[in-house]
């Protein structure tokens, strides 16, 4: 077994000071070294690897491999602190944070006859390791599993199993007395609705949850009601009903998200809490607009994106992943992330506030609306209507003496004011804007009446992003290069492209081609004296770029390339991003 604290010490991470008080805590040494913030995963994993002379790897890039899983039990894996990656013929690749341990390497090649390629993994990232590969925690206590008919998602549910369902949710979602009642004639009760129709609202929303479903549209046209669930980012019709049910589909969600009944002249807005077991609710966003032939109902489901522990396991690499860890380990400053609605903004900042939140830590968010649900955290729905705006929140925040505060979008100068000097004055402020790229992003700081000089003193990191569809892997075909002559992208762009590839469909991905998205980030890092000094002397977004540019920044066009080149999104994807930007 090799000498961790040794190695630490010998590449000037911690000192011998610090690894004997290490030692006297107890338990793993590189865990307790990481969890009081001694050194880093990062930096653990730079040093190990560099003595050892093998490669790193992080949890995110860990895909399970059932192959792997089989040949190699929970229990030996765990006991050796090694988790298995891949086999590769007669390779089986481990991620290790002790690849020093003779006797633990050689255990797993007994068990499994294969020889070993190792990896270096982060002390904390090795727990995140096992949790995606094996599930359950370091002493290997399996998560308990869901029940199916407590869990309707974990099978497809009866018509019994949805009535009740629903029922539950009206109860959730409807006042329990109505004093008004008589005040309000039009006001239907759920005893009022045909039984037909409360079940197919179930189908709809359970079925909606299965696939994986960002919002449900639900429309009324001349001649029929159609759905329209959006998978993926792109909008896709799974059913037309008929246009005699648009008045009873649209009277059983108002009353399920509490709107006003009798009003249908005006746009509503709304909620739905839907209960899939006694712990576990799904919540939904709901928005009425009046049309020529009814009203169009459109349905927002929140939080069911998968929450990260660490900004290691959001898609960040190399570059990009040092400058956002680097950011969030700041105790102040202003980090923001923009990109077009449905682009992972909120996804982003919650993995960072799921990183930070501790008990010593007091977080605050304002959020319009909240989307996630964090314990340990303090969060404000803002309510434009009864006075509690953005920089109303931000103001009474600012007597809570927080450490870290998001907010959920700068839209005025009045919040963008107030969220830069808390930047400045000792607070980790999050934030979103709705531009086009990073470097723009500085510059609309600066049109929104904030000085330059603020800009570039409180502003730490800037993060575009975009969500591409991520090819099928099990109907994925190469394609001719010759199809690039088709293409309407410039030369410059298409010079770049090395690899094609395209999903021809299947039922995995319902024919589409595509299954899940990816992430594509453009991070820009304001710490250089020229980058400080382009902001302060009111540059534009194309100086900012060009600046950003030498600086090491791969901009979108660059990352959507690039995932086009290892065929995991097709071109037609990452033009989708290239046009816009």
């Amino acid at each position: 077994m090799s000498d961790v604290g040794q190695i630490l010490v010998e590449a000037n991470i911690v000192t011998a000071e610090q690894v004997s008080a290490a030692r006297n805590a107890g338990g793993d040494l590189g865990e307790t070294l990481v969890k009081q913030r001694m050194v880093s995963d990062a930096d653990y994993v730079q040093a190990v690897s560099a003595r050892f002379g093998l490669s790193g790897i992080t949890a995110s890039q860990i895909d399970v491999d059932s192959q792997a899983v089989e040949k190699l039990a929970e229990n030996v894996a765990r006991g050796c602190g090694c988790v298995p990656v891949k086999i590769d013929g007669a390779m089986l690749h481990l991620a290790t944070t002790d690849p020093g341990n003779e006797r633990a390497i050689d255990r797993i090649t007994r068990a499994t006859g294969l020889s070993a390629k190792l990896f270096v993994i982060g002390p904390t990232d090795l727990e995140r390791a096992f949790q995606r590969v094996y599930g359950g925690d370091r002493r290997g206590a399996k998560k308990p599993e869901a029940k199916p008919k407590s869990n309707p998602l974990a099978s497809q549910p009866s018509l019994r199993e949805l009535d009740d369902l629903l029922k539950h949710a009206v109860q959730e979602a409807t006042p329990e007395d109505n004093d008004d009642a008589d005040e309000a004639p039009d006001r239907l009760e759920v005893r009022d609705l045909d039984p037909p129709v409360v079940k197919i609202i179930n189908g709809l929303l359970i079925k909606a949850l299965h696939m994986g479903v960002s919002d449900l549209h639900l429309e009324p046209l001349e001649n029929a009601f159609r759905v329209r669930f959006r998978v993926d980012g792109c909008l896709q019709e799974v059913v037309r009903l008929p246009s005699e049910m648009k008045s009873s589909v649209a009277s059983c969600l108002k009353i399920m998200s509490n709107m006003d009944i009798a009003e249908r002249r005006v746009p509503q807005d709304g909620g739905i809490k839907l209960a899939l077991t006694d712990n576990e609710n799904i919540d939904f966003r709901v928005s009425s607009l009046p049309n020529l032939y009814g009203e169009k109902l459109v349905l927002r489901v929140l939080g069911t994106s998968d929450l990260r522990d660490s900004v290691d396991d959001l898609g960040f690499e190399g570059r990009n992943l040092e400058l956002v860890r680097e950011a969030i380990e700041n105790p102040y400053g202003m980090i923001l992330v923009t990109g077009p609605t449905g682009s992972g903004k909120t996804t982003t900042l919650y993995t960072i506030l799921n990183q930070l939140n501790e008990p010593n830590v007091n977080v605050l968010t304002a959020e319009d609306p909240v989307e996630y649900r964090l314990d340990g955290i303090t969060q404000v729905n803002v309510r434009p209507t009864a006075g509690l705006t953005f920089d109303a929140a931000l103001r009474s925040f600012l007597r809570q003496d927080p450490d870290i505060i998001l907010v959920g979008e700068m839209r005025d100068y009045e919040t963008a004011a107030i969220a830069t000097k808390a930047a400045l004055t000792g607070h980790l402020v999050l934030s979103t804007l709705h531009t086009n790229d990073a470097p723009s992003t500085v510059v609309r700081m600066v049109d929104m009446g904030i000085e330059p000089y603020l800009v570039a003193s409180a502003v730490k990191l800037v993060v575009a992003q975009r969500l591409v569809r991520r090819i099928c892997t099990n109907c994925k075909t190469d394609v001719d290069l010759g199809e690039l002559e088709r293409s309407d992208l410039d030369q410059t762009t298409l010079a770049s492209v090395e690899y094609l590839a395209r999903g021809a469909g299947c039922d995995t991905c319902n024919n589409i081609g595509y299954k899940g998205r990816i992430p594509v980030f453009e991070v820009l890092s304001v710490k250089t004296p020229e980058m400080k000094r382009a902001i302060t002397e009111g540059g534009t977004e194309v100086q900012v770029g060009q600046i950003a540019k030498r600086e090491g920044m791969h901009t979108l066009t660059d990352y959507a390339i690039e995932l086009v080149n290892k065929g995991l999104s097709s071109l037609e994807e990452a033009a989708s991003i290239i046009v816009a930007e």
